[in-house]
């Protein structure tokens, strides 16, 4: 059955229409029936998946349930198939039926990659955050700014041996770098996020490897319609604070001082102050290392380190989602 975009096509991983149909809680509810989702012409075009049985087809909602379900349950792709055979938990919330044909973890793999292509998993995250906010989640009263390490799945590059030149045994990971923040030295990725203060949901994400500084994308992280913008020293700059100004945006970046200008008093103050209120920032860094298991990356490239984030970024917003709409009563 063709879908019933304008230009007439349909996802080839289904015949179905593809898409996001609605914001869906870990919990397996639905909290947003609407009919929102990524259409056809939004870019994607997935080519159908052979399985023994022949051409079978799997609908794009349910490979992203099923991606989601292994970032909530920190599960390689092996074992995530393993689960789905198994569990009937991740059946019903991924939608297949006890006689449903499960997809194998080359299916997976490959869904993985074409989300990475075209920027379809950037498309997927804008939706969930598009929908989050049409729920009144997302406040707007304020973007708090960070970024945090990722260490590669790779080792490091050898040093090279006295005397010789270059290195003697070269990363597997050809794109990661060392970084370094204070007294910590990374080989391997940043991920930078611009969160909603509220209730401390993820508006914008970058991802680069470790040698790129928290100032570089800091700006691609306000969104521009927020009150104000909470980060830490390393983002403040004179130009930064400007535009900031221009926007209309309330600048509440920490001051850091130099050898030919030390912090005054009311600078200190005032640090304190943001610092409190910028804490809340490191939530979802806590979650994609703690219950992710991503202070270790899967993958050997950006590309697709970057996808596995971003789902990352939408199973955290989903999951933070469904306990505000949803809390859990405390027993009396």
């Amino acid at each position: 059955m063709k879908g019933d975009d304008s230009d007439g096509r349909s996802c080839a991983w289904s015949t179905e229409p593809c898409g996001w149909a609605g914001v869906v809680g870990y919990d397996g509810t639905r909290p947003d029936r609407a009919s929102d989702r990524l259409g056809a012409d939004q870019g994607a075009s997935w080519s159908a998946q052979r399985t023994r049985a022949g051409q079978h087809q799997l609908s794009a909602e349910a490979l992203l349930r099923c991606l989601l379900l292994g970032v909530w349950n920190n599960l390689s792709d092996p074992a995530l198939e393993a689960q789905l055979r198994d569990r009937l938990s991740f059946r019903r919330f991924a939608g297949f039926s006890l006689s449903d044909r499960t997809p194998d973890h080359s299916t997976l793999w490959r869904f993985r990659e074409e989300l990475t292509c075209d920027g379809l998993i950037d498309r997927v995250f804008d939706e969930i955050t598009r929908q989050l906010e049409q729920k009144g989640l997302i406040v707007k009263r304020g973007t708090q700014i960070d970024a945090s390490f990722m260490q590669a799945a790779a080792r490091p590059p050898a040093k090279p041996k006295k005397g010789e030149e270059g290195s003697t045994r070269p990363s597997a990971d050809t794109d990661a770098r060392w970084g370094r923040k204070g007294n910590k030295t990374v080989f391997g990725y940043k991920v930078h996020n611009g969160v909603d203060d509220a209730h401390t949901l993820i508006r914008r994400m970058d991802f680069t490897d470790a040698s790129i500084t928290d100032t570089e994308p800091a700006d691609g992280l306000i969104s521009g319609d927020e009150e104000a913008a909470y980060g830490d020293q390393a983002y403040y700059t004179h130009a930064r604070h400007a535009r900031l100004k221009q926007a209309g945006i309330k600048d509440r970046l920490m001051h850091r001082a130099n050898k030919h200008h030390p912090l005054t008093p009311r600078q200190k103050l005032r640090n304190r102050l943001i610092s409190t209120v910028r804490a809340a920032v490191e939530r979802p860094f806590a979650v994609f290392k703690q219950r992710y298991g991503m202070r270790r990356l899967r993958f050997f490239n950006l590309a697709t380190n970057r996808t596995q984030c971003m789902l990352a970024g939408c199973g955290y917003n989903l999951q933070r989602a469904a306990a505000v709409l949803f809390p859990r009563r405390k027993p009396a």
